[in-house]
């Protein structure tokens, strides 16, 4: 179609200007036979005739330019018809492009489910089967495993509910004014037995009065999720850093640093995109999905702030991220 309506204005600009050089050239010589041969000697038969083959020399002219304009509609409304079609095209095919990434993405958190399923199981059954023949430690211990497997199936799923939340447009979004300091400290203390377990120090830093405009339960859960992959990723006796300040522009910026194990470039790039989402295996052969920095990006957006990852492979990993101070809700 884009093809045939360029030539098509061609066809019908060159017949426009044949039929108008042709009819005009025969007028003209109509015309002056009349004038030289007619035996009308009137003057005003003369302008008679002469005004009929000048009426009779612009119908053709009249014609082409009607058969003109008719084209260049057409071409027109084709134009428009073929940019809609790509548009269509275009997103049918960013769809369907993300239904796949979701369906794997999908597909790996079915799987990822499994582990902490299986462990339930096989532990639970060792409790049943030889809690009687079991010591007092030996029971505690297992008691801690089940613990440690429901709690990774717990922050697994709630993951999952909210992001599908977000996919759907069902977020609550309820920003309201947040003592940072006081909401940062809550969430990191619910984390430290989880750093406990691997000998590991949260060094909490914050800079006073840090107000901020934002949702808590969207901020508790980008908190809980950064902290959570650092002592996922962290070694054994190292130290977490979690530092706060208010920037010139009046944002507020949370800082999570580990000294673990990093990510190259490649991982970095990957990181927040659900079409790469994969399972990575922690420094105590700990499961996940790496589904949690794609809801952390998420969800640092509905609060209107930004989120970035600065990372070197073997040397640790930290990760910056955003929510408006209440001085700028206020102006």
């Amino acid at each position: 179609m884009t093809l045939i309506q360029p030539r098509l204005l061609k066809l019908c600009l060159f017949l426009l200007i044949f039929i108008t050089l042709h009819f005009n050239s025969q007028t003209l010589a109509a015309s002056n036979f009349i004038n030289s041969e007619t035996l009308l000697p009137a003057r005003e038969g003369s302008l008679l005739l002469n005004g009929l083959f000048t009426d009779f020399g612009n119908v053709p002219i009249m014609a082409a330019a009607f058969l003109f304009l008719t084209v260049i509609v057409l071409w027109v409304r084709g134009s428009s018809k073929c940019k809609e079609l790509k548009k269509l095209k275009k997103e049918a095919k960013e769809l369907t492009k993300k239904n796949a990434a979701k369906d794997k993405f999908f597909s790996i958190i079915a799987h990822d489910l499994k582990s902490p399923f299986n462990s339930l199981m096989g532990l639970s059954e060792m409790l049943v089967l030889h809690s009687e023949t079991m010591n007092p430690s030996e029971v505690l211990n297992y008691s801690k495993m089940v613990h440690q497997s429901t709690t990774r199936l717990y922050a697994l799923v709630e993951n999952l509910l909210q992001w599908s939340r977000t996919q759907m447009g069902t977020t609550d979004y309820k920003p309201e004014k947040l003592d940072l300091n006081i909401l940062t400290g809550n969430v990191v203390n619910l984390l430290r037995l989880s750093a406990q377990e691997k000998d590991i120090v949260i060094a909490l830093k914050m800079e006073p009065d840090l107000l901020s405009y934002a949702d808590s339960n969207i901020y508790s859960t980008v908190l809980r999720n950064l902290v959570g992959n650092a002592i996922k990723f962290s070694r054994v006796g190292s130290v977490i850093h979690i530092t706060g300040k208010k920037r010139a522009d009046g944002m507020i910026e949370i800082e999570v640093v580990d000294s673990g194990v990093g990510m190259n470039s490649e991982q970095i790039e990957k990181a927040f995109n659900i079409e790469t989402a994969h399972s990575t295996v922690g420094t105590f052969n700990e499961k996940g999905t790496g589904f949690g920095l794609i809801l952390s990006k998420e969800f640092v957006e509905l609060n209107r702030g930004s989120i970035q990852i600065k990372s070197r492979l073997g040397e640790g990993t930290s990760v910056k991220f955003t929510v408006p101070s209440a001085s700028i809700a206020v102006n």
